[in-house]
């Protein structure tokens, strides 16, 4: 992937004419600025595109506020080790971006200072922001994290390859059979229909869709049910598309990621959350949007949120609530809405030009906003990054190396159910 300055040339002017018509978020978003904020380090998971996003958030903060932040961006496969790594040593961040499905563990073992009650003293209203993620990162009674987003999961097309196939643009409402027969109508030989992961963050809307359930209690789970009928029917119908040719096989995901598969015309359509947006729009001449999920029943699709936490052990929890505050209030979303790294979290800015603006692909990002209603996340709880990685190793035995659907559902139950009864 290209790296471009082309994020922050545009982040910054946009800025400036968005504090000219609010008045200055910045005294807004974060506490008098009375005394010069300590300061700190802060990790986030960021592949360069997304980094700039982030440095550009960085840097308005410190103009604001004349603190000063070191940024870690460090690549998605290395995040959580990396973390795991510094607070092993005792070097951790004072400020972490980290994804709800991921920080149980955190909390856990103590790593995590529970975020609430500092920006309760930053003054930081949280009445303004979408409660979904505000629950996901709720735990043990109190907020843990302040979430900066609330994804969902969408359906990514290239348009030239739909005008190309002669197929028609995906409908709001469409079925999961109008997405079959879309994905055979776009494959050819250089192109396959369709990308998806063998991931439960990829099934579980389709799953919780036909009425299925990916565990047996959402809040206190004991064990996975993917082998239920409900939910062995969605996964089922993700199978028999495979089985089509119309997803890429197991020698094409290894030579080339679904992300840059579609960024090269090598693939239509593919699932993803917001995530990929800064990429994106550094891949020149691709005409790319997003459409809603299809559905096998009910509407549904399954909540991409990120929070930032404060280290346990930060000796400037003070200073990294100010930062929070800032990055989470008005002009830090719009900062990041801008990159097209997030849907905001807050409720002002998601309904905000910034993030809707049809002149920057996606042109329908109001697909996202139209997703909140129907979200619903996977369950929080310690060893849930464990069992999640159990479920996307069996599925991709079914779904690259054909092994039958009902022996990697029994070998999940086997190997993913005694974690979740902590044994």
């Amino acid at each position: 992937m290209r790296v471009s300055r082309a994020i922050a040339v545009l982040v910054v002017p946009a800025l400036l004419a968005v504090s000219a018509c609010a008045g200055d978020p910045a005294k807004d978003d974060a506490a008098p600025a009375n005394t010069t904020p300590a300061p700190i380090t802060l990790q986030v998971r960021a592949e360069p595109e997304e980094a700039a996003v982030y440095r550009s958030l960085v840097t308005a903060y410190e103009q604001a506020s004349g603190g000063k932040v070191e940024l870690v961006a460090v690549g998605r496969s290395d995040h959580l080790t990396r973390l795991s790594t510094a607070f092993a040593s005792g070097d951790a961040p004072d400020v972490f971006l980290i994804n709800y499905r991921e920080y149980a563990p955190f909390v856990q073992r103590g790593a995590v200072a529970s975020v609430g009650a500092l920006l309760d003293q930053q003054k930081v209203d949280r009445g303004g922001y979408y409660e979904e993620p505000l629950s996901a990162f709720s735990y043990r009674g109190e907020l843990q994290c302040m979430p900066q987003n609330i994804s969902s999961l969408v359906v990514y097309w290239n348009r030239a390859l739909f005008r190309q196939a002669g197929v028609a643009p995906p409908k709001a409402d469409w079925s999961w059979a109008d997405f079959v027969a879309t994905a055979r109508a776009l494959t050819t030989a250089k192109t396959k229909g369709v990308g998806i992961d063998p991931s439960i963050t990829r099934m579980a809307p389709f799953i919780w869709s036909n009425g299925g359930a990916i565990v047996d209690d959402d809040e206190k789970p004991t064990r996975t049910t993917l082998h239920e009928p409900a939910a062995r029917a969605a996964l089922q119908s993700v199978v028999d598309l495979i089985g089509t040719g119309a997803t890429p096989n197991k020698a094409q995901l290894a030579a080339q990621d679904l992300d840059e598969q579609f960024m090269t015309g090598k693939v239509a359509m593919f699932l993803s959350s917001r995530v990929e947006v800064p990429a994106l729009r550094e891949q020149r001449g691709l005409d790319f949007d997003v459409a809603g999920l299809p559905v096998l029943g009910k509407p549904a699709s399954v909540l991409h949120s990120d929070a930032y936490c404060v280290a346990s052990s930060s000796k400037h929890q003070e200073a990294a609530a100010r930062f929070i505050a800032y990055a989470t209030g008005q002009q830090g979303q719009t900062i990041t809405a801008l990159g097209g790294r997030t849907v905001p979290s807050l409720r002002a800015v998601a309904s905000s030009p910034a993030f809707l603006s049809p002149s920057r692909a996606p042109a329908s990002s109001q697909v996202f906003l139209d997703a909140i209603p129907h979200l619903r996340h996977t369950p929080v709880t310690p060893s849930w990054p464990e069992v999640e990685d159990v479920i996307g190793n069996q599925l991709q035995r079914a779904f690259e190396d054909g092994v039958p659907l009902d022996q990697v559902l029994t070998e999940i139950r086997k190997q993913a159910d005694p974690l979740l009864k902590g044994r």
